[in-house]
């Protein structure tokens, strides 16, 4: 009698946690539990269920909300969750709330042949404050199995579909169950099952499997069907197709420029194609021959052979390394489908020089007259462009060396390849000492590179008997005359250590000028042995000249007074100042024995202007005060003027002073009103330092003094 009564009392707990939780169906909130008291201050937690019917086949989703006392959610509170009688288990025993307050786990059964009625309790604490709800669920044993896994299709094409159904026993009506899908080739993202699993509670599930490339790795597909909870299992096999190879495609160069056999840059470039089906998927392990176009110079493709054949990789792609030979020619090469007539060649592929060429070497500078006798820092900036005997730029990262004899030069930059696809190396300069008494400093770059020839047969080689030229040593040419002067000239010592006599090209487009300054004659009329003795390597090399200029102006007439110039007694006549003859960056001033040759000039404003017209212009020249060179005032020297009253005056012409490496002239604007006819104007200049110097000069329209001889 008392086993009965404690079984009723069991059936009657159950019964009554059914009845507070739900009648039959899910989705029923449990009654929630408030710890420490029920007044309205505190939070309320809510717990449901997706179903209070569980099985190991189908799981329940268990929520749990958490609200404040004013209905708000909140988030970020962890939820604790655990059944009455330990008859279920949590994918996790906690979660946290989300921004709605929501908290969600997955129950199932302990064990799938579990049966009875257990409760789900959740909990959180707030605030030293803990809340709970509770919620009663069914749990049924599961004893379903697979009575039947078969699919519409075993064998499909390329690219094709089937259909997969699976049918169970032993599922009750009404009682969802959880069907999973799997397969190698889906696993292998080379196919697709839609959907992957499938909750039931007819007995039947339908799934639908579409190949992605799979029969190109593996003919056979096995899949397996399972019931989740269980060991229920199934398998069918599919036969796939491979899909058909129906184009080869040019993917990519890489570089995709490479130089010559033996330049010291990159030779070689992975040239990558790819074999794809009418899907434009990648087609494995297909054989494809790849061979070059051409052959010129001796290319070659993977270090040695003429022509390949490569299997593609699992992404359908083929590699083939390109080495250059010994001529600069563009690259195709052709990939072929063994087999068929598939096929198609590459692009973006050319073999360039690589090194500088002599005459493709030019150097520039910012400012030809800095201000920079007795400043110091003053900038300037030197460019190299340098190009391969064709004219195409060099690789990024050649070296080009800068030195000088005054002031500092930044040592080593390189190429770079800027956006227009052309290649520039800057170098930065400042003024200071050493600085030469006649202002004029010579800057020189040099880098790694090759004599220029005339190709006459156009094979891009040279071969003897052809024109070229024979570079001597590197130096800085102090005096930019093209002759080493051993007392004074510096001498770059380099490797290439040549021995012979320099040749004379015959073609004046191979003939060296200042600009490249080779150690083949000495200021005393020797030779000097500082060839190779034949067309190669060599250091390619540009110079330039620069002006120190003085920030004093030192304006003057020329080597002669103007013809109306005149003072009032022959002892008082204006003495020449002599300089150095006018240097052009041709004409350097100096004689081949470096002997100055000397020039007189005359003073603006040493003589008196008469018998001048009522209006006119006055020409004197900008130069600096260089004590004994005759050179031009700093770049961007602004000249002014202004007259005494009833002389009108303007700066025609002439400012500001430009950059060069001569004296510029000035032409000023003068005229006289109706009741002056003589007075002075004043011309100034003033650097870009702003450092200013005036000079004074007397006009009048009367015939006074008595000429200069």
């Amino acid at each position: 009698m008392d086993r009965m009564m404690k079984n009723l009392l069991v059936g009657l707990a159950a019964m009554l946690l059914l009845a507070l939780s739900a009648c039959g169906g899910g989705g029923n909130a449990g009654t929630p539990v408030l710890g420490g008291g029920t007044n309205g201050a505190n939070p309320t937690l809510t717990v449901e269920l997706s179903t209070n019917t569980v099985t190991a086949a189908a799981p329940a989703t268990v929520s749990a909300k958490l609200l404040a006392a004013g209905g708000a959610p909140m988030p970020g509170q962890v939820i604790t969750f655990s059944t009455v009688n330990g008859l279920g288990s949590f994918s996790s025993t906690t979660a946290l709330t989300d921004a709605s307050g929501l908290a969600t786990v997955t129950l199932q059964p302990k064990a799938a042949t579990s049966t009875g009625a257990d409760t789900v309790s959740a909990s959180a604490t707030v605030a030293g404050v803990e809340v709970t709800a509770a919620i009663g669920f069914q749990l049924t044993a599961t004893n379903v199995t697979i009575a039947r896994f078969a699919a519409d299709a075993t064998t499909i094409g390329a690219y094709g579909q089937t259909a997969l159904t699976v049918t169970l026993a032993g599922s009750q009506p009404g009682t969802p169950v959880n069907i999973a899908v799997s397969s190698a080739c889906v696993s292998k993202n080379l196919a697709t099952l839609t959907p992957e699993s499938v909750t039931t509670s007819t007995g039947t599930a339908i799934f639908t499997y579409r190949d992605a490339g799979c029969g190109s790795f593996d003919a056979i597909d096995g899949l397996q069907a399972s019931v989740t909870g269980t060991s229920a299992t199934a398998t069918v096999q599919l036969t796939l197709t491979a899909p058909l190879a129906s184009s080869v495609s040019f993917i990519s160069a890489t570089p995709p420029v490479i130089f010559l056999r033996g330049s010291g840059f990159v030779e070689s470039s992975n040239v990558v194609f790819q074999v794809r089906d009418a899907n434009g998927a990648g087609v494995p392990n297909r054989r494809v021959t790849l061979e070059p176009t051409t052959l010129a110079g001796g290319l070659l493709v993977d270090g040695g052979a003429v022509s390949v054949s490569k299997l593609t990789d699992s992404d359908g792609k083929v590699l083939v390394r390109v080495n250059a030979g010994t001529v600069p020619t563009p690259v195709r090469i052709r990939a072929t489908l063994d087999g068929t007539a598939i096929s198609t060649v590459s692009s973006n592929l050319s073999i360039a020089v690589g090194l500088p060429s002599q005459n493709n070497f030019s150097m520039s500078q910012g400012t030809k007259n800095i201000e920079g006798y007795s400043i110091d820092g003053t900038a300037n900036t030197y460019m190299i462009i340098a190009s391969d005997r064709l004219g195409n730029p060099v690789p990024d990262g050649t070296s080009i060396n800068f030195v000088t004899e005054g002031g500092q030069v930044q040592a080593v930059r390189t190429t770079e390849v800027g956006a227009d696809g052309l290649s520039r190396a800057v170098a930065n300069f400042q003024s200071a000492s050493p600085r030469s008494v006649d202002g004029r400093i010579t800057v020189v770059a040099y880098a790694l590179g090759e004599e220029s020839f005339l190709d006459a047969n156009g094979n891009n080689v040279y071969d003897l008997g052809e024109d070229y030229q024979d570079l001597g040593d590197v130096f800085i040419d102090r005096l930019y005359n093209g002759t080493y002067n051993l007392l004074e000239d510096q001498f770059i010592s380099l490797t290439t250590g040549g021995t012979e006599a320099c040749r004379v090209a015959t073609s004046p487009l191979l003939q060296l000028d200042l600009s490249a300054p080779s150690r083949t004659i000495t200021n005393t009329g020797a030779a000097l042995n500082t060839c190779i003795g034949g067309w190669g390597r060599a250091y390619v090399r540009r110079a330039v000249q620069t002006v120190f200029s003085t920030s004093e102006a030192r304006p003057m007439y020329g080597v002669s007074l103007p013809a109306n110039a005149t003072v009032p007694a022959v002892a008082n006549c204006p003495r020449p100042l002599t300089l150095l003859k006018e240097i052009d960056g041709v004409d350097h001033g100096y004689t081949a024995a470096d002997v100055p040759v000397m020039r007189n000039y005359y003073r603006f404003g040493s003589a008196d202007l008469t018998g001048m017209p009522k209006t006119g212009v006055v020409f004197l020249i900008a130069s600096d005060a260089n004590p004994i060179a005759f050179n031009p005032m700093p770049a961007g020297t602004v000249v002014s003027v202004v007259g005494t009253k009833g002389l009108t005056s303007s700066v025609d012409g002439g400012s500001p002073v430009p950059s060069t490496v001569s004296p510029t002239g000035v032409a000023i604007g003068y005229g006289f009103d109706d009741t002056t006819d003589s007075g002075t104007i004043t011309v100034t200049f003033t650097t870009p330092g702003k450092l200013s110097t005036a000079f004074s000069q007397f006009i009048t329209q009367r015939t006074q003094g008595v000429a200069c001889p």
